[in-house]
């Protein structure tokens, strides 16, 4: 692995976290699990590539 798609993978790992962690920073509520979902369909859609 080449130290660019090393700072890519890390890069996309932080972005990931603080997604999530915006998300779960917001009152519980249907919109809040429905933005939820829609990450964890985007993340699998993506490691799918």
């Amino acid at each position: 692995m080449s130290f660019a798609q090393f700072r890519d993978n890390m890069k996309r790992a932080n972005n990931r976290r603080r997604l999530y962690a915006r998300i779960n920073a917001m009152p519980d509520s249907t919109v809040r699990e429905e933005l939820i979902a829609v990450a964890q369909r985007y993340e699998f859609q993506d490691s799918a590539r």
